[in-house]
């Protein structure tokens, strides 16, 4: 223990007690509806099936959106809940009601079969996923159910979605074992054998072969002799499947990008960069960014924060596209979204916004550019204390940029939320980037009133755009997810509007997902940036206010909503690793069948099935506290870093390896040694680690032993040298871009990438 920290902490001067986090609130099911789902259950005990099945209708009619607890089969952690729509629980209801009462069931399929039929047929010939998701979401309990899930499977694989077809599949089967009512069809008497048989080809396309091989040898042990049409022939279904697979290992690698298009690679949070790079000893350019300080933030007062240094903040991700390097910065009171060539570092474009209302004697632009380049950034002027820093990313979709602009305040304290004007409010910003970076028809977008906030960058496909929206109402923090319509067109400024007419664009929909308390308790200015994940036209929102949820991008029904157990801000306790509070950039990161977690107001990180919300494993408390950043996965193992580099196991959340090997943990205890310093990144078989001296590189497997795992370093790239410190970084486009904070250092190779290490050739990195 450093004798440094003897007697009160600073930070205990800063806070008096410690901040105890409420759980979160959901919209749940509201009295009188659950009192006809009692209802239900004394209408079956009396066989009054009619009555049974008109109450549990009833509430779906009436109260589809609220959400409902689901009884879990097996133990959870304590502070975890599943919740689903109580459109979803009733038809589970109905669901269960095959072994319960069957009566009821064939009365209910009496009254829904013949609409439900008609969906399917609809759908079916005319390939219509949303007639085939009303049969599933509306009447899945109907004699169509199983047919739909299967049609929305085969949808789901020819799009190159294998995690959502497998959930499809899986739910065709019978639920063996369970005494909980579960998503699964009842009664479905399509061949189990054909769908275990898809359940393996999807493996394989997937590329999982390990999982592919167990499915197949389940399928050989229950069914040796099923026959059937599978990949395209006819034949055993197992050897069929063996064959593919045993061809599959021969197959191309997916191909991949050399752009690096948005935070962690892909709106799936889980990029892994093209190739490796073998860096030149000088940078092939530099360009200065605007140094960030956080000597007024809370959450860092008094303590060492996570993988950065407070008087030089890691706040920017770039992203990489097509020749060009896109930044967002704040500086001299203006909001710039620049473009750089990636190969000489020149300007191609920028796009400047003014951050305040105009100000008397403002030096005109001319003066400004005379000053040379953006040094200092004054996003947290103004602000006495505040809760979180400023972040900086972007998203490209196609030809189109959008990033948040303006204000990087999301929450005003109590006592001036009524005081900000439109420019002390943060903006959605979408450019053209054919047009030099001209603003897209509709843009920016602003927020309708000071209640409402745009948090982080949006995530966008073709033809929608998709933001989490923060709302103050009665002290509480609302988290909503918003989609707007693409293209917009200008809606046109009314005659006479002033300065602050709001432009609030073409809302599709907007869905309130959870509400709680923050660390900040309204009493001082709050700075979040939470980002959405996009994936197979599901989204998904970490909140980092209790609750991680799914939302269909379509229509913004809510999938299901988990609730986590939240962390006391300040606890007081020395022995506590308190890390998690310093995580703002932690969007779900979507792998396989998971959805991985790592909420600032939790000290754990967890792993939710992506289909259905289930909890499937979670680290201990306090266990990789540190972690900041999820970098992505590989193999078995998620790959994740802090003040530490970990590797965590996929399947059960255990850590398998801690890199450098860990010292006690906690505010009272020195940092390790090498201490990482900023955001790393998955790029060919490797991953590379930013320290302070040097780039780490290891490779993403670890190497398994007799007892347990351990780290395979592959080189070091020392930064001094160089005349670099770590920062974040993406590789793309055969360059290695470093931000620090203060001066962006890009890379590219003298030499071809050096051939992968044997392991006999491994060297353990020892920088610093």
């Amino acid at each position: 223990m450093l004798g440094g920290f003897a007697g009160t902490p600073a930070w205990a001067q800063v806070f008096e007690r410690p901040s105890m986090l409420s759980p979160a609130d959901v919209d749940l099911l509201d009295s009188a509806a659950a009192t006809h789902l009692e209802s239900a259950k004394k209408f079956l005990a009396e066989k009054q099936w009619e009555e049974a099945v008109d109450a549990i209708r009833r509430v779906m009619e009436a109260d589809a959106g609220r959400m409902v607890k689901v009884p879990e089969d097996r133990r959870v952690p304590d502070g975890f809940e599943r919740l689903i729509p109580a459109r979803e629980f009733c038809q589970w209801r109905l669901s269960a009601l095959a072994a319960e009462a069957p009566e009821a069931l064939a009365h209910y399929r009496k009254l829904v079969d013949p609409l439900a039929e008609k969906w399917l047929a609809e759908g079916t010939a005319k390939r219509d996923e949303r007639l085939l998701k009303q049969v599933t979401q509306q009447a899945m309990a109907s004699s169509s159910g199983d047919e739909a899930l299967l049609r929305l499977a085969d949808i789901s694989q020819e799009r190159g979605e294998f995690a959502m077809s497998r959930y499809f599949l899986e739910r065709i089967l019978p639920d063996a074992g369970t005494k909980t009512l579960t998503a699964a069809y009842p009664d479905s008497d399509l061949p189990a054998a054909e769908i275990r048989a898809r359940l393996v080809l999807v493996s394989i396309l997937e590329g999982s072969s390990e999982r592919a091989a167990e499915e197949l040898a389940q399928l050989k042990e229950q069914f040796p002799d099923a026959t059937g049409r599978i990949a395209g022939k006819a034949g055993n279904l197992v050897d069929t499947l063996a064959a593919l697979l045993a061809q599959s290992s021969s197959w191309p690698a997916p191909k991949s990008t050399d752009d690096w298009p948005t935070f962690n690679g892909n709106q799936a949070r889980s990029g892994i960069a093209k190739g490796d790079v073998d860096i030149a000893g000088q940078p092939l350019w530099t360009f200065a960014l605007p140094r960030l300080h956080s000597d007024r933030e809370w959450i860092g007062a008094g303590r060492l924060r996570i993988a950065e240094d407070m008087k030089s903040l890691l706040s920017y991700h770039l992203a990489v596209h097509s020749g060009q390097v896109l930044l967002r910065l704040d500086a001299r009171g203006n909001s710039y979204i620049t473009s750089l060539r990636s190969t000489t570092g020149e300007v191609v474009w920028q796009v400047e916004e003014s951050r305040h209302p105009p100000l008397k004697a403002e030096p005109d632009k001319e003066e400004q550019q005379a000053k040379g380049p953006l040094e200092v950034s004054d996003a947290h002027d103004g602000l006495k204390r505040h809760l979180g820093v400023a972040r900086y990313t972007v998203t490209i979709q196609g030809h189109k940029l959008f990033t948040r602009i303006v204000s990087p305040v999301t929450s005003y304290s109590v006592h001036r939320r009524d005081e900000p004007t439109l420019k002390e409010q943060g903006w959605i910003m979408g450019l053209d980037l054919r047009t030099q970076g001209k603003p897209l028809d509709g843009f920016p977008l602003q927020p309708e009133s000071t209640s409402w906030s745009f948090e982080g960058t949006p995530v966008a496909d073709d033809s929608h755009l998709y933001v989490a929206m923060r709302r103050i109402e009665q002290g509480r923090c609302q988290m909503h997810v918003a989609c707007f319509d693409l293209p917009t067109t200008p809606l046109g400024v009314p005659a006479g509007a002033d300065e602050n007419y709001r432009n609030i664009g073409r809302m599709k929909w907007r869905t309130k997902l959870c509400s709680g308390t923050t660390p900040g308790a309204g009493d001082i200015d709050e700075i979040s940036h939470v980002l959405l994940s996009l994936d197979s036209g599901m989204l998904y929102c970490n909140t980092n206010l209790g609750a991680v949820a799914a939302v269909s991008a379509d229509d913004g029904r809510i999938a299901w909503v988990v609730k986590y157990p939240r962390a006391a801000f300040r606890s007081g306790d020395p022995d506590r690793n308190e890390g998690h509070f310093f995580r703002d950039l932690n969007p779900c990161l979507i792998a396989g069948d998971h959805v991985v977690v790592a909420p600032s107001d939790c000290d754990r990180i967890f792993a939710l099935r992506r289909g259905s919300g289930r909890l499937a494993w979670t680290t201990a408390p306090g266990s990789a506290a540190d972690v900041q950043h999820l970098l992505g996965c590989s193999g078995s193992s998620l790959i994740c870093s802090g003040d530490y580099l970990y590797w965590l196991d996929m399947q059960t959340g255990a850590v398998q390896v801690q890199y450098p090997a860990a010292v006690a943990e906690g505010p009272m205890f020195a940092a390790p040694s090498p201490r990482g310093l900023g955001r790393g990144i998955l790029a060919g078989d490797h991953v590379y680690w930013p320290t302070r001296e040097n780039i780490l590189v290891f490779h993403q497997t670890p190497r398994k032993t007799g007892v347990g795992y351990v780290s395979r370093g592959v080189k070091e790239i020392p930064l001094f040298p160089r005349g670099a410190v770590g920062g974040n970084l993406v590789i793309a486009e055969g360059k290695l871009f470093l931000a620090t904070g203060d001066k962006l250092f890009v890379f590219g190779e003298m030499n071809p990438p050096k051939a992968a290490v044997d392991e006999k050739d491994e060297v353990e990195p020892n920088g610093k």
